[in-house]
């Protein structure tokens, strides 16, 4: 197994049960993970709380780990704060296009990215949700947006990861790498998606040689250290 890849492997700030701090100090000692996704899934009156009271901490591993933000599912202007103490320390910003009106969110995430330089990726979702906001998003070569592609997503709708990244592999600067299992799902009643990496499977055989020469980041998205471990040897063990 090669130790070194042309990516970044990443997982979320939630692979252990506790705060952002505590799987940080968790990580720290992982040698293969060189990123963490810091998750905003609710930024509530708690979560602002956390963040205060750790951000010295979280910011303090800013050299050790490249971060990446999830942003919250539904984005309005009161953000702005996170985005203002978040953009210093993370190379980008995950989106989740906006169930209505995509040209008001394209017009926020512009005024975001010029007020404080942050850049922003817009995720595949839910069928049929990314195209509307792609059409009012700029992808110049001055630009701050670009795409991050979710494997999860993709096989749910019965897309080919592979063809979908060499589609749009230009504009994607960040992967959301994990698998499905429906079975599993019927049974302990998690999500389908979210789920650990398989070796051999068909989907993952084809867009691993695509990672050659892949610079961006590739974040093993799932939510306990066992699977994201276990994710990583698959995704490592052909490089």
């Amino acid at each position: 197994m090669k130790k070194i890849v042309p990516f970044i492997v990443s997982v979320p700030s939630w692979v252990i049960p506790g705060t952002y701090a505590e799987n940080l100090r968790f990580l720290e000692s992982r040698k293969e993970v060189r990123g963490v996704e810091l998750l905003f899934f609710i930024y509530d009156d708690e979560v602002k709380k956390q963040l205060e009271l750790e951000w010295e901490e979280i910011s303090s591993y800013s050299e050790r780990f490249v971060f990446t933000a999830h942003l919250p599912e539904v984005l309005g202007p009161a953000h702005g704060e996170l985005i203002a103490r978040l953009a210093p320390v993370v190379r980008h910003f995950i989106v989740h296009p906006a169930k209505e009106n995509p040209a008001a969110q394209a017009v926020l995430l512009g005024d975001w990215a010029r007020q404080y330089n942050a850049f922003f990726l817009a995720e595949n979702t839910n069928p049929g949700m990314l195209e509307p906001l792609l059409a009012y998003l700029d992808f110049g070569a001055e630009s701050n947006m670009g795409l991050c592609i979710d494997t999860g997503h993709l096989l749910l709708e019965g897309k080919n990861p592979a063809r979908y990244f060499q589609k749009h592999r230009e504009h994607i600067k960040e992967i959301h790498l994990h698998a499905v299992d429906s079975k599993s799902a019927a049974i302990d009643g998690r999500l389908k998606d979210h789920r650990r990496l398989l070796a051999g499977e068909k989907w993952l055989g084809e867009l691993r040689p695509l990672l050659a020469d892949f610079n961006g980041v590739v974040n093993l998205e799932v939510f306990s250290w066992e699977e994201a471990s276990e994710s990583i040897d698959v995704l490592l063990n052909n490089f």
